[in-house]
């Protein structure tokens, strides 16, 4: 007669080990916590040689943007995509009127530039800084 097998009969069932997965994970996240904070501070932005009178950035706490050649907005330390550079800007002015320096790459096309101007005019900003560096003589 043929044995009836009933599922108590057939071992430990099969499991999938998810510890590795997470641990895998951890480490990935972990990695990229300490590495993106490195790609902001490492850029660099050559910014226009032309004679103007120094500004006193402490007067007015203006905000600072900064437009590497790469086409990545800074405001502050922190990248802002350009389609939602008017809604950070704006929360940042919160309807008070303070200057904006800009710093962007002399190698930037300029159209890029009148669009984030566009930006900062969509928010009112009406105190903008161009920032350069004194010409070598």
């Amino acid at each position: 007669m043929a044995a009836k097998i009933s599922s108590h009969d057939m071992g430990e069932m099969a499991e999938i080990n998810v510890t590795p997965l997470v641990d895998v994970m951890l480490v990935l996240l972990i990695i990229f916590i300490i590495t993106a904070p490195m790609l902001v501070q490492g850029l660099k932005v050559n910014l226009p040689k032309q004679d103007a009178p120094a500004i006193n950035p402490e007067a007015d706490d203006p905000l600072i943007i900064t437009l590497t050649t790469d086409e990545i907005i800074l405001l502050g330390d922190d990248p802002v995509h350009l389609k939602l550079l008017p809604d950070r800007l704006g929360a940042l002015l919160a309807g008070q009127p303070r200057p904006v320096f800009l710093k962007a790459d002399e190698r930037l096309p300029y159209g890029f530039v009148v669009k984030v101007l566009a930006a900062m005019d969509q928010v009112g900003v009406e105190q903008v800084g161009m920032v350069t560096q004194p010409e070598d003589r």
